[in-house]
C-alpha cells in the first residue's frame, strides 16, 4: 500500500543516450522532507490458503536533498498484523505482530534506503540506489523495463553506476545490494567521435556490448541466467525536433556460447524520437526479431522477479530453462512525456511495450503510467505486466492515488493483483488494497 510505485525512467533509454542532457541551473542549499503515513492494508498471507490477512501500517521517512549532486531518502514501512485469517502464521511475525516476510532476509533490509543519487544527471559519473520499476540497460537488448520489488515478499534495493570516460559509457547495474542476484553492465562507445573530431559524428553511431547474469540467490532461489548481447546504434536524422535511429543487435546465453549450436537471436528496428510541441516528448519503437530456443531478447524484462521462478503462467518451467521454438516476432514501445507549463498544469509520463511471437502466438505486455492532475493535488500511478496472455496468461497491476487536502496533510489509497513466489517455484495469486494518510513538512 504506502509508498508510491517508483517508475525510475519510462522512457526508453535508448533514446535518452542519443543526445547529451544539457546542463540544468544547479539548485543551491540542503533541503529537507519528513513524512509521516499511517494506515490500513489487506494483504494475502501468500501461503497456505491464501487468506487475507489485515495490516495497521506506519511508514516513516525523512529526504534530504543537496541540489543537483545529492540526494538520499529513508524510511520503511512496518507492517503490523491486525487481523490474521491463518493464526497458525501469527507465530512466525516477530513480537507477535510485525509481519516475518517483510524482514526475513538480509536483502529486506536494504529497504530503509528508498533512493540515492550522488552526481549530477549531466555529469560525468552518476550513483543511483534504490527500487526500480521500469529501468532498462542501454537500449533494453537484455535488462528491459525491469521491476526489482514486483515480488510481495522481497524487498531489495538495487543500485546503478554510469560513468562517462571520453567517448566510452560505461554503466553497471545490481538489481540488489545485499545478495548475490542480478548484476548487468554495458560498455558503449561512440564511434564517430573516436574516428572524427567533427561535431555532427558526435553520439551518431554507437556500439554497445551488453553483458547480464542472474545467480538466483535471494528473494528465493531460482536456476542461473546469463546473457550477452552486440548492438550498434545509427542516427539517420538529428534535428531539434525530430530523430531516427536505426539499430540492430546479436544476443546469446552466455551458458551456451561453447556449444556447437547456442541460443541466439538477431534484432532489426528503428526508434523515432520527436517533439510535435514544446511541452511534449513521445518516443516510439519497432522491431524484428529472429530468436528462440533459451534466448530472447529483454530476458530480464518487467516480470522477470516473477518468471524466474515460472515462466509463464503460475507454475510451469522457469524462464532459465523455458525453450521457445524458433520463431519471429515483433517488438512495439511508445513512451511519452508531457511536462507542466505552469505549476499546477497537468503532468504525464507514460509508456507501454507489446511483444507478438509469430509461430506460437504468445503475447506480452506491460505499461507504467505517473500523472500529476491539472491543480497539483492529486497524483496517480499505475504498473501493469501481461505475461503470455493468449495461452498460459499471468497478470500483476499495482495502483496509487494520492490526494493533497491541505499543504501538509495527504490521503493514500492503493489497490493490485500481487502473486506470491513459493518453495516449490509456483506463484500463488491475491488481491491487495489499502487506505491511508500522510503528513510531511518540508524546510
Amino acid at each position: 500500500m504506502i509508498g508510491a510505485l517508483v517508475l525510475a525512467s519510462v522512457l526508453q533509454q535508448a533514446p535518452k543516450a542519443f543526445v547529451e542532457n544539457p546542463e540544468a541551473p544547479a539548485e543551491e542549499g540542503v533541503h529537507f522532507r519528513a513524512a509521516l503515513e499511517v494506515g490500513a492494508l489487506a494483504l494475502p498471507s501468500g501461503t497456505g490458503a491464501n487468506g487475507m490477512d489485515v495490516f495497521a501500517v506506519a511508514f516513516p521517512r525523512l529526504a534530504v536533498s543537496g541540489g543537483d549532486e545529492f540526494e538520499f531518502e529513508l524510511g520503511a514501512p512496518l507492517r503490523l498484523r491486525f487481523l490474521d485469517q491463518e493464526p497458525l502464521q501469527t507465530a512466525e511475525d516477530y513480537g507477535g505482530r510485525l509481519r516475518r516476510q517483510d524482514w526475513d532476509e538480509r536483502s529486506d533490509f536494504a529497504q530503509v534506503l528508498r533512493n540515492l543519487r550522488i552526481g549530477r544527471d549531466d555529469g560525468h559519473f552518476q550513483l543511483r540506489a534504490g527500487g526500480y520499476s521500469a529501468w532498462s540497460l542501454g537500449a533494453g537488448w537484455l535488462v528491459n523495463r525491469y521491476h526489482n520489488r514486483i515480488s510481495p515478499d522481497y524487498h531489495p534495493t538495487g543500485a546503478n553506476f554510469t560513468a562517462y570516460l571520453g567517448p566510452t559509457r560505461v554503466e553497471l547495474f545490481a538489481s540488489d545490494v545485499l545478495a548475490t542476484r542480478l548484476f548487468a553492465g554495458e560498455v558503449r562507445l561512440d564511434l564517430g567521435r573516436m574516428l572524427s573530431n567533427a561535431d555532427t559524428a558526435r553520439d551518431r553511431f554507437l556500439l554497445s556490448v551488453d553483458a547480464a547474469s542472474d545467480f538466483g540467490k535471494g528473494g528465493g532461489t531460482s536456476p542461473e541466467l546469463s546473457a550477452v548481447s552486440l548492438g550498434l546504434q545509427a542516427g539517420v536524422v538529428k534535428k531539434e525536433k525530430v530523430q531516427l535511429w536505426l539499430q540492430a543487435a546479436a544476443g546469446a546465453r552466455a551458458e551456451t556460447l561453447a556449444e556447437a549450436l547456442p541460443e541466439y537471436g538477431a534484432a532489426f528496428g528503428l526508434v523515432v524520437r520527436g517533439q510535435p510541441k514544446e511541452l511534449v516528448d513521445i518516443t516510439g519503437r519497432l522491431e524484428a526479431r529472429r530468436q528462440g530456443g533459451l534466448f530472447r531478447f529483454g530476458l530480464f524484462g518487467a516480470g522477470y522477479e516473477l518468471a524466474r521462478f515460472s515462466g509463464v503462467g503460475l507454475h510451469e518451467t522457469p524462464l532459465a530453462q523455458e525453450a521457445l521454438p524458433g520463431t519471429f516476432s515483433g517488438y512495439g514501445e511508445v513512451a511519452a512525456k508531457v511536462s507542466p507549463l505552469a505549476e499546477g498544469d497537468l503532468e504525464l509520463t507514460a509508456s507501454a511495450s507489446g511483444e507478438y511471437f509469430v509461430s506460437t502466438g504468445r503475447v506480452d505486455a506491460d505499461a507504467v503510467l505517473q500523472a500529476h492532475l491539472p491543480g497539483g493535488k492529486t497524483v496517480g500511478e499505475l504498473r501493469v505486466i501481461l505475461t503470455d496472455v493468449t495461452d498460459k496468461p499471468r497478470y500483476t497491476g499495482a495502483f496509487e492515488v494520492r490526494h493533497r487536502f491541505v499543504p501538509a496533510l495527504y490521503g493514500i489509497a492503493s489497490g493490485g493483483m500481487v502473486l506470491f513466489p513459493q518453495a516449490d517455484g509456483s506463484l500463488l495469486p491475491g488481491f491487495t488494497g489499502g487506505l491511508g494518510i500522510g503528513v510531511d513538512f518540508e524546510r
